[in-house]
């Protein structure tokens, strides 16, 4: 009797729950389709290359930033701390310089067209500008740590604007970018 019982509970339980509410509002017309974009056209070797290049050169600018991060974290610090950050810099400097000489030959700004020329090239120069103020980093930024950081750091403010400017073109296209900006700070 109470199996009875019990199931006869558990099948009107199981009829309520299935049972759908209808509503009595008009149904609501489905919206116009939506037109796709047109597909981005795939990079060219040349651009892919380009893009190599900014990665390799970018690992490059992250160290110097790291540099220039620690001279200028450790003005108030004791002399000892500033001398091995000013040495660390000097350091630093010449490992970015090879990364960024390796790979700047692969950024050739023929790779792109336009305005997207343009600002591969204004890229390229201002890295180009970089480069050249690393060598006497590595010379004098043991003994003028101060005055390295202040022209890096003029000459990596140059660059981040143009390679902003760049990505942002670059995004306004719909190309993906696979260089990305790290700072270790």
């Amino acid at each position: 009797m109470l199996l009875g019982l019990v199931m006869v509970v558990t099948l009107v339980a199981y009829q309520q729950d299935t049972v759908t509410h209808k509503d009595s509002s008009p149904p609501v017309p489905a919206p116009a389709p939506v037109q796709a974009p047109p597909p981005v056209p795939a990079p060219t070797i040349e651009q892919i290359r380009y893009m190599e290049g900014l990665k390799t050169a970018t690992r490059g600018v992250a160290q110097i930033r790291d540099g220039v991060n620690r001279v200028l974290r450790t003005q108030q610090a004791d002399s000892l701390t500033r001398r091995r950050a000013a040495r660390r810099l000097g350091g630093l400097c010449g490992t970015a310089r090879s990364f960024i000489v390796s790979g700047r030959p692969k950024m050739q700004a023929t790779a792109y067209a336009d305005t997207m020329k343009v600002l591969a090239k204004q890229l390229t120069m201002r890295l180009d500008s970089l480069t050249s103020a690393l060598p006497p980093c590595e010379k004098t930024a043991g003994r003028d740590p101060a005055a390295a950081a202040t022209t890096l750091t003029t000459r990596l403010k140059n660059y981040d604007d143009a390679l902003l400017a760049f990505r942002t073109a670059q995004a306004a296209l719909g190309k993906p970018d696979s260089a990305k900006v790290t700072s270790y700070q």
